[in-house]
């Protein structure tokens, strides 16, 4: 299928032909002369024409690049995207520490070592709190939410001894403390006073 510029180009580019077929000439050598002149700048003209409609037409139909990306796949602005992630992690973590506390006994060896895979993840998600954090304008805030990202960081790096050497418990004890140091996080982004 041709494009809507190409059948533009096409069109345009027909039509001194035709035009010429009709006009008077008076000798044969002038018109020759007349027809190839008129038919260079009728070329020209309808070239650069035809470059400009191709020109706005592709920008016009072109999606807009954050209009191409799904919300889940990156769409959203810097700061959106690094709370995102914070949350789906947050999430995650409640999610194998349930299945780690709830069925110790069917987690294989591929299991911990991906658990162990998972920790940095929360590891960086600390990264993304870090850029979370430079919202918060209450100092007081700020820097608690500072303390609460170096210390989930340290836990989490606890945390690879109690899964390395497959312990349920330890692992428990230390993602509740993650998860802990997650909320508080989350509450010192609150910006709407207790009294209301």
């Amino acid at each position: 299928m041709k494009s809507p510029s190409t059948l533009i180009a096409l069109a345009a580019l027909c039509q001194p032909a035709s035009t010429l077929a009709f006009a008077p000439s008076s000798t044969g050598e002038r018109t020759s002369r007349t027809r190839c002149e008129a038919s260079r700048r009728d070329f020209l003209s309808t070239a650069v024409a035809t470059a400009g409609i191709a020109v706005s037409s592709t920008t016009l139909f072109t999606p807009l690049p954050s209009a191409a990306v799904g919300l889940g796949e990156g769409g959203l602005p810097e700061g959106a995207a690094q709370f995102s992630r914070v949350i789906k992690v947050k999430a995650q973590l409640k999610s194998v520490a349930k299945r780690v506390a709830e069925q110790p006994d069917d987690i294989t060896k591929e299991e911990w070592d991906k658990i162990d895979d998972f920790l940095r993840t929360v590891y960086s998600a600390g990264n993304d709190m870090k850029v979370i954090s430079k919202g918060i304008f209450d100092p007081s805030k700020k820097e608690k939410a500072d303390e609460d990202i170096k210390l989930l960081q340290k836990v989490v790096q606890a945390a690879q001894k109690p899964v390395a050497q497959k312990d349920v418990k330890g692992f428990s004890t230390i993602a509740t403390k993650a998860d802990s140091l997650f909320d508080d996080f989350l509450d010192q982004l609150r910006d709407v006073p207790d009294e209301l």
